[in-house]
């Protein structure tokens, strides 16, 4: 928190009882007299908890007693700041800096009051003032001066404070945990993790630094650390939901499906209505090839928010695969109306028409998904066997050919284009792509057999792949 001052004299007993005789008095409408100490302890506890209008009433009931404590108008003036009454704070800080112009604590607010106000340059001015005043607690005011540069977003100024407060105390907790935050926003993730681990050996039961953690691992695409990371912060608090939520994901992200279905049952014990983690088991089942709880999960999630493109796009997927393209073609249709920008729908959408033998709608739901991405190989495959399989073999052979010639290039391409050489007679070229595709991709000729499964009577094709059997380790 904020302005926190070291409170080890406020646990010790002196204090036993001074918020409850406090306490007391209020409810008995009675005058009592409290130190300035007891008054400071009184609305710290207030302003830990966030109930700023309980400290308030406590510093005004303070200055009647003390009118002319320091140490209580300087409350009062944190406790403008955190509501973010800067007017007020900064009124009765000028009076204050006039009183006390050493006062470093006055001039870290003022400093924090008019960098939240957007004037950075007195700010500055403030800040160094506060910085050369200070010769107890270096560390703490260091470490203010850094979150208020957090609040503003300014997160290397930030952290040039951060480490000034570190080189005065390298076991500064929090600031250990905020340098990790604040090179995380500046994209240092290597810096992030190196200080996230240094503030949990000193702190090993944070769940939120674990999680935090995770969360960059798994930016990092390091999803074995990311799931290590979120099982740490789950061992120290179970229902930590978001931190059950993402090692699903994570779980799924390096195919351990049935460990990340397992995983979003369980968030969805404690979240029932997530509209994502219905969609993510979905996707998940679909990728175990289980089209019924697939189904199933997609059918929810529609029930659950009828504008979600993917789940509609799911549900068809599911008809298409499980040979109902006609029922495929209203969902994946209902789904473009929501999304039309999705290129693997529209792709999917075709191939929904071509099993059905709508030759028009297939050809423009393909030309529109190379519209919308034109590096996908799949596409451009799709859509020459529409044309070869409707014995449109010129037009077939030319949508490969400009396949080739664009960012899709790949074996898969060559292999076809082998195949459609080889249909047309043209066996010059069908041995050209079938040499180049068995170079580029050897163990893809398997693929290559398998859609012209005659081909393997050919002697010279037998030949061609025999020649260039050591690419694929045989």
């Amino acid at each position: 928190m904020m302005w926190e001052e070291s409170r080890d004299n406020f646990e010790s007993k002196e204090f036993a009882g001074v918020l409850k005789r406090y306490k007391q008095m209020l409810t008995e409408q009675r005058t009592e007299f409290f130190d300035v100490a007891d008054f400071e302890f009184i609305a710290d506890q207030y302003i830990d908890k966030s109930q700023f209008s309980n400290a308030l009433q406590a510093c005004e009931i303070a200055l009647r007693q003390h009118p002319n404590s320091i140490i209580v108008k300087v409350k009062k003036a944190q406790i403008f700041l955190s509501q973010l009454k800067l007017k007020k704070a900064i009124l009765l800080l000028k009076q204050l800096e006039e009183l006390e112009p050493s006062n470093p604590d006055v001039m870290m607010m003022l400093g924090t009051c008019h960098n939240l106000q957007g004037e950075y340059h007195k700010a500055i001015e403030y800040f160094k003032q506060a910085e050369q005043n200070a010769f107890e607690d270096r560390d703490e005011l260091l470490y203010n001066i850094g979150i208020s540069f957090i609040q503003t977003g300014s997160y290397d100024e930030a952290l040039h404070y951060l480490k000034k407060a570190l080189d005065e105390n390298p076991e500064h907790d929090p600031v250990l945990y905020d340098l990790a935050f604040c090179y995380e926003k500046v994209g240092d993730d290597a810096k992030a993790i190196e200080y996230y681990n240094k503030y949990l050996d000193l702190d090993p039961f944070s769940e939120s630094a674990w999680y935090n953690l995770g969360i960059i691992y798994n930016r990092l695409d390091a999803y074995e650390k990311a799931i290590e990371s979120y099982d740490f912060a789950l061992a120290i608090d179970v229902n930590y939901g978001a931190a059950i939520f993402n090692k699903a994901n994570a779980l799924s992200s390096i195919e351990r499906f049935q460990d990340s279905i397992s995983t979003y049952h369980e968030y969805l014990k404690i979240d029932p209505d997530s509209v994502d983690a219905h969609l993510y088991l979905a996707d998940c089942y679909f990728q175990l090839d289980d089209y019924e709880n697939a189904g199933l999960f997609y059918d929810k999630t529609i029930g659950m928010e009828p504008n979600c493109a993917d789940a509609w796009f799911g549900a068809g997927l599911v008809m298409l695969i499980c040979d109902k393209s006609e029922e495929a073609i209203p969902l994946l249709k209902k789904s473009l109306g929501i999304n039309p920008d999705c290129a693997e729908c529209w792709n999917a959408l075709g191939k929904a028409n071509a099993a059905l033998g709508n030759f028009k709608e297939a050809k423009q739901a393909y030309i529109k998904a190379l519209e919308l991405d034109d590096e996908i190989p799949e596409y451009w495959l799709s859509y020459a066997d529409l044309m070869f399989n409707n014995n449109l073999f010129e037009e077939a052979v030319k949508i490969l050919e400009d396949a080739e010639n664009s960012e899709a290039a790949c074996a898969a391409i060559l292999y076809r284009q082998a195949g459609f050489y080889i249909f047309l007679d043209n066996f010059e070229l069908a041995k050209e792509k079938l040499e180049a595709a068995l170079t580029e991709d050897y163990p893809a000729h398997a693929d290559f057999l398998e859609n012209f499964p005659t081909f393997m009577l050919l002697e010279w094709v037998n030949e061609l792949i025999a020649k260039y059997s050591y690419l694929g380790g045989e």
